[in-house]
């Protein structure tokens, strides 16, 4: 992570504590085997400032990117990641997603869902 202020320097290990936390919750997604597989590397990886290794760009159920962001977002330390450290989330894809907004000047409508709808019907 490359951190902008003494400030965020002082939170980071509310990101560790975060990481066992949703580890230990039984309700989450995650177990301790996904925080130390993809959490942990990326968070050394984003500190020392080296670019994350290709098998983590290529993860094709987005874990590493996801349990990041949770990670960060329960630390509240997810201002300091960048933009290229927060690659769309499953949940970016619904009706009131930030990116949708920007690509489609608006929110998913109901409408447009049930046009796409209609077509699957027709074929």
């Amino acid at each position: 992570m490359r951190l902008k202020s003494e400030h965020d320097r002082k939170r980071i290990p509310y990101v560790q504590d975060e990481a066992i936390e949703l580890a230990s919750d039984p309700r989450s997604y995650y177990d301790y085997l996904c925080i130390i597989r993809f959490v942990l590397p990326r968070i050394i990886f984003e500190k020392l400032g080296l670019p994350m290794p290709l098998k983590w760009h290529r993860d094709d159920r987005q874990i590493c990117s996801e349990a990041v962001y949770e990670v960060f977002h329960r630390a509240k330390l997810v201002d300091i990641l960048f933009p290229y450290c927060t690659p769309p989330l499953p949940g970016d894809f619904v009706t009131d997603s930030v990116l949708l907004e920007q690509k489609w000047l608006g929110i998913l409508s109901e409408d447009l869902v049930s046009l796409q709808g209609h077509a699957k019907e027709r074929t």
